[in-house]
């Protein structure tokens, strides 16, 4: 098993920051200005739950079963 790049793990940990609904949450300043200009006012993750969600992708996309390793 291959380890999963950064673009894929940031990307599950932003899907999965979406998917809780944490309507109130933005990943970083960036997404926190978006949301600013749609009339949303959004906190910025922490450094700290940042990491918590990219460990989490990381561990999730490694324990995926690629179907050419059955």
């Amino acid at each position: 098993m291959s380890e999963p790049s950064d673009d894929h793990v940031l990307a599950r940990a932003k899907q999965t920051l979406a998917q809780k609904g944490r309507n109130d949450r933005s990943w970083d300043k960036r997404a926190a200005k978006h949301q600013e200009e749609e009339g949303h006012t959004t906190l910025r993750l922490s450094d700290r739950e940042r990491s918590e969600y990219l460990d989490q992708a990381r561990h999730e996309l490694r324990s995926k079963v690629d179907p050419g390793e059955k």
